[in-house]
């Protein structure tokens, strides 16, 4: 019997080496190739990733390469992949992440088996530490809409000892980063990513809002895992390491979703602002992080007033 279609889409811009590495690990899944289509949307890279990867791959029948000559991020980027995807299923996967062999097809047995799951996604872990979890489903803390991974820098052993005890066999959560998939039949009903609010951060997030009010559950599959090539740590995250325009954004992203989904948590942003140059400058003032905190307050300027800058 033969799977149904997946289209993989891949938003990527000037991180040529490690969207080789993707592609190459998507091919090497154990989910059919001839049931996966992989969509790489070049977001106007300079690097010329378009080019490479049109010859690096030129016998991949089933990768397709849509180049942006104008950046748009990665909710615009997404938008194109997904105007691009004929599967029944859409997974969205950024570029620094590495597939194990089965995590496509642990994902879709459970949008198979599960009709009212509308968002799934694997456990992800530390490509450099691959026994200990990033994230294995992030949850929205109310009022203050607080982000939480759960399970964050624990074991892939002690997140199976959890769900043992708890009788849990798939992790139901508010949203999932990074990696995750759909069906395309809703993210045609919701049209796809709110790329005027949340061009890049929070985009994610307003997603599984969107997807949960049509009376769909999102999870987490335990058994599917992704490796994400992030820098690890065995301390808490206790800084923000932040280029200027993804702190613009991060804080431009944060208003919109307030006056989106809560405007009464309009009134905290001084205390998220407070939170912001707190944890950036705690470790030494440097001129990169008085730049980001400088781009910060712009991008909750511009969120306030609907207004986007240029870089």
């Amino acid at each position: 019997m033969k799977k149904p279609l997946v289209s993989v889409v891949i938003s990527t811009h000037n991180r040529r080496k490690n969207l080789i590495r993707l592609i190459r690990s998507l091919l090497e899944s154990d989910y059919p190739t001839s049931s996966i289509e992989i969509i790489v949307v070049d977001d106007a890279s300079s690097d010329g990733t378009f080019e490479y990867i049109k010859a690096r791959f030129a016998n991949v029948n089933n990768l397709k390469v849509i180049r942006n000559e104008r950046e748009k991020l990665a909710s615009g980027a997404r938008n194109i992949g997904i105007q691009h995807a004929v599967g029944k299923y859409i997974f969205f996967v950024d570029d620094d992440n590495i597939m194990t062999k089965d995590t496509i097809r642990s994902l879709v047995k459970v949008m198979n088996e599960h009709p009212d799951i509308g968002l799934c996604g694997p456990v992800t872990v530390y490509y450099s530490n691959p026994n200990v979890i990033w994230c294995a489903g992030a949850y929205i803390k109310r009022p203050l809409y607080t982000m939480i991974h759960y399970m964050y820098n624990k074991t892939l052993q002690e997140l199976h000892t959890e769900l043992k005890i708890k009788g849990m066999k798939l992790i139901y959560c508010d949203y999932i980063p990074n990696a995750y998939m759909t069906r395309r039949e809703i993210v045609h009903k919701i049209g796809g990513f709110d790329e005027e609010n949340f061009p890049i951060a929070w985009e994610e997030i307003d997603l599984a809002i969107r997807i949960r009010k049509l009376g769909y559950k999102i999870a987490v599959v335990p058994n599917s895992i992704i490796m994400h090539d992030i820098p690890f740590s065995e301390k808490p995250r206790t800084s923000i390491h932040l280029t200027p325009k993804r702190s613009y954004h991060r804080g431009r992203s944060r208003i919109r979703f307030y006056i989106k989904y809560s405007k009464t948590r309009l009134l905290g942003v001084p205390l998220d602002l407070i939170g912001f140059v707190y944890n950036s400058l705690r470790f030494g003032i440097e001129k990169d992080k008085i730049t980001s905190i400088v781009w910060y307050i712009k991008g909750v300027i511009d969120g306030l007033t609907g207004r986007i800058s240029k870089f």
